[in-house]
């Protein structure tokens, strides 16, 4: 923080630089003061026209006195005011911490994550790295491996409606989707793409376990962003069609897409808003 009235691009000097700054000030000054005086005097003197008073007769002249002899100035000398300021060293920044093996991260990763004050609670994953990185993969192929989910899926079943012979994804069954994307949407995208960063050389090495070895993790987290952002955007209500095994979308056109953008559509056109705005804020991130 800069000290009040320091300009702006100058060091803070110390305190006892300060000091010696304003005693040299303050004898200048009165040096300054001493001289003005001093001068104005002269000046008086020089201006003043000489009277000359007459001289009674029955008295005798006073005596003259003396003239005060002028003291010489004496020059002071001027204390030099140093400008060179001493800086205190700047403090070395702190070593990075060491890597823990793949295996070994998921806490290292969880408690990175609870420092940056992110929520941790809805994940389930024991080798969070690992998982994540399976899944994304699957994803950018428009897969859904839901053994290698992060976290846990909605609680709440899912729900239809039946008019006039027709089922209908139920709009309440999109409400159980809120609290994981309540959670999603709250991550901290700097806290992500710096701590995907620093966990780079983990993430090539999960990638490498699955064979890819060679494998940029940001191209593949941008793939699979592009599968879900390429969701079609739909209104609330979607006929169904039931064979006894599954629902299916009775639209061949929503029934075709990747299985990853069928489940996006499952959260309901609010959540894919919201999903779709973070999903951006991310590849905007990566991207820089």
């Amino acid at each position: 923080m800069r000290d009040f009235g320091q300009e702006q691009g100058q060091p803070a000097a110390t305190s006892t630089h300060k000091g010696k700054l304003i005693l040299s000030a303050i004898v200048v000054i009165a040096i300054a003061i001493v001289v003005v005086f001093w001068v104005a005097q002269q000046q008086d003197k020089q201006a003043a026209p000489e009277i000359k008073q007459p001289e009674p007769v029955s008295q005798p002249a006073p005596e003259q006195q003396p003239e005060p002899t002028e003291q010489p100035e004496i020059d002071e000398p001027i204390p030099e005011v140093s400008e060179t300021v001493e800086l205190e060293p700047e403090p070395a920044p702190e070593p990075a911490k060491p890597l823990p093996k793949l295996a070994e991260s998921t806490e290292v990763v969880l408690a990175e994550l609870q420092e940056a004050e992110q929520d941790i609670a809805p994940i389930v994953s024991k080798q969070i790295i690992r998982d994540a990185v399976v899944f994304v993969d699957n994803l950018r192929q428009g897969m859904v491996i839901r053994e290698k989910a992060v976290i846990e899926g909605p609680k709440a079943q899912f729900r239809v409606l039946e008019q006039n012979g027709k089922i209908y994804i139920d709009p309440r069954s999109y409400d159980r989707y809120n609290p994981i994307v309540d959670w999603f949407v709250s991550l901290d995208t700097e806290v992500l793409v710096t701590m995907m960063g620093r966990y780079r050389p983990l993430i090539s090495d999960a990638l490498a376990e699955i064979g890819y070895p060679d494998q940029n993790p940001n191209d593949v987290l941008l793939e699979a962003i592009d599968t879900l952002l390429a969701t079609p955007s739909v209104g609330t209500v979607i006929e169904l069609n039931d064979d006894s095994v599954m629902y299916r979308y009775a639209d061949p056109t929503l029934e075709e897409l990747p299985a990853a953008q069928k489940q996006m559509l499952r959260t309901g056109p609010d959540n894919i808003r919201r999903i779709k705005l973070k999903l951006e804020s991310i590849q905007q991130a990566l991207m820089q």
